[in-house]
């Protein structure tokens, strides 16, 4: 009878191991979870209607463009984007705030456009996808863009 119960003990402890992981998905992630330096390796933009642009297009694969931003510990970041290797460099500021499972990046200068949605912290490499998004490229408008955004610290 001993051995019995000490066999039921185990998947008591099993449980409660599984049940106390170190969870860092979007519901345990703070503000301060985003301090850093964040230095963007893909930023791809597609136009759903394909007239202003026909295939999506990544702005620091394809463009060789590049976004870098230094987040304080209350959300608030500056930095510089350059969309295409042959453009000039923007400065950018604005600030990040979490609502739920969802990001925004909130541009108060540099860029028009703020990106929200659904995003992924795994350790130093954050991915947020953004949907239904208006972008200017070039003059033209783009409705209904959809953004990836992959930026590592």
């Amino acid at each position: 009878m001993k051995t019995l119960r000490r066999f039921s003990v185990i998947p008591l402890l099993v449980i409660l191991s599984v049940s106390c992981s170190d969870s860092n998905g979007p519901d345990t992630v703070t503000i301060e979870d985003f301090a850093g330096t964040w230095v963007a390796s893909r930023f791809q933009i597609t136009d759903p209607s394909g007239q202003v642009l026909p295939v999506p297009v990544d702005l620091i694969r394809d463009a060789l463009g590049s976004l870098r931003i230094t987040v304080a510990a209350n959300g608030s970041f500056t930095g510089t984007f350059k969309p295409t290797a042959i453009s000039a460099s923007t400065a950018v500021a604005g600030t990040i705030s979490l609502s739920g499972s969802t990001l925004t990046i909130g541009f108060t200068s540099g860029l028009n456009d703020s990106i929200a949605g659904p995003f992924v912290l795994n350790g130093d490499e954050l991915t947020v996808t953004g949907t239904n998004l208006t972008f200017d490229w070039e003059g033209e408008t783009i409705n209904g863009a959809s953004v990836i955004l992959v930026m590592d610290r």
